[in-house]
């Protein structure tokens, strides 16, 4: 009973809030977000290395592990790491030298960076003195940082999959809303247009489309096959959110149809309200719970889209790095069988981004369903 009354007390949105924060997979998921956009907002700082930096001496180096504990088991305040030495250069064999450590030092000078494009530093959050290295996740075969470069690809991957399901879902809700409360012809033509969309297998839309604007370009950009790393980046986003804007639109019409017949609408008709404000004030409020749930479920399938592309070798390409193109250097079963953490650092972020907006998009559902209201 006092629950009840507290329910009555509280707004809808302070509702929405406590049963989330009651929702443990939610918050787990919330905080590795954080974690994870965070970690890419500031990943120029705690990258130690400059991720396209090669070191031809350091190739395909297994991950140092910083120890607080050596060999003989003394206890050491400042964590280090050992040295690796190369005993087989054809099979690229390294094995650790106990006998070299390097302790790790924190707010360290090191290669210069943009923060944020806009600040000049050097300053990196952690790292070794010369002739130490200190790589969490190993090296490639050119003797890049790996865990430096699944920093800095996840600034692509990552916000990929924001912008282009903030671009899909403007698109989706406005076509949407003019089909559902307009109906007739406006109606007929979006609607045909989702299906068309929603019929075509989307990878092959995908590459079709890539193909198309790397050829003709789009608002100038890519004509004649010149595509930096930045055009490919904004055409991207342009092709996921010209896929997926139509789903969007089909579930925004049929909550409208919905929503328009209600009686609040039709006292604001009555009391002359326009058709704008009645739209912009009313109706797609009312969706905007699908909206945020919609958001936070999809945009894994934008992620893993960027992904794809990169893997197949038709979106970013080198020297900018992505998770998707890491996937695509470790994909050799020699890669695999012996240098694993090339694949493995990529894949468990992936693997982790997507569980944790899936565990925060169902904790969202069940958060602003009223039928979830005790």
């Amino acid at each position: 009973m006092i629950e009840s009354v507290e329910d009555k007390v509280l707004s809808p949105g302070a509702l929405a809030w406590r049963r989330l924060r009651r929702n443990r997979s939610a918050l787990i998921g919330g905080i590795m977000l954080i974690i994870l956009y965070v970690g890419t907002l500031f990943g120029s700082f705690i990258a130690p290395h400059e991720p396209s930096a090669r070191d031809y001496r350091a190739t395909n180096m297994p991950p140092t592990v910083p120890h607080f504990f050596d060999e003989k088991g003394t206890f050491h305040a400042r964590p280090f790491v050992y040295g690796m030495k190369l005993v087989d250069a054809e099979r690229q064999k390294w094995e650790v030298v106990t006998d070299k450590k390097y302790p790790i030092n924190f707010l360290v000078k090191g290669a210069p960076y943009k923060l944020w494009w806009l600040f000049n530093m050097e300053t990196h959050l952690f790292g070794v003195e010369k002739p130490g290295r200190i790589a969490l996740f190993g090296t490639d075969s050119v003797g890049k940082d790996v865990f430096s470069r699944v920093i800095e690809g996840g600034k692509i991957s990552l916000s990929i999959g924001l912008l282009g399901i903030g671009i899909s879902l403007v698109i989706g809700m406005f076509m949407g809303s003019l089909a559902g409360y307009f109906g007739g012809w406006w109606d007929t033509v979006i609607m045909r247009v989702v299906e068309f969309l929603l019929s075509i297998p989307s990878l092959y839309l995908i590459i079709s489309l890539r193909a198309y604007f790397q050829t003709e370009g789009i608002f100038g950009i890519g004509r004649g096959g010149q595509i930096t790393s930045t055009q490919m980046y904004v055409i991207i986003v342009v092709i996921l959110a010209i896929i997926g804007w139509a789903g969007q639109a089909r579930v925004i019409r049929g909550m409208v149809l919905s929503i328009k017949e209600q009686d609040f609408i039709t006292a604001e008709r009555a009391m002359g309200a326009g058709t704008l404000r009645i739209i912009t004030k009313h109706i797609l409020p009312n969706t905007m719970s699908y909206v945020i749930i919609s958001a936070t479920i999809a945009v894994p399938g934008y992620i893993l889209g960027e992904v794809a592309l990169s893997y197949l070798g038709v979106g970013i390409q080198e020297p900018q790095v992505s998770w998707g193109i890491m996937l695509e250097n470790a994909q050799s079963t020699t890669v695999i069988k012996n240098f694993p953490w090339l694949l493995m650092a990529p894949a468990f972020f992936i693997f982790i981004t997507v569980f944790a907006f899936n565990f925060l998009g169902d904790g969202l559902r069940d958060a602003l369903d009223p039928k979830h209201r005790k």
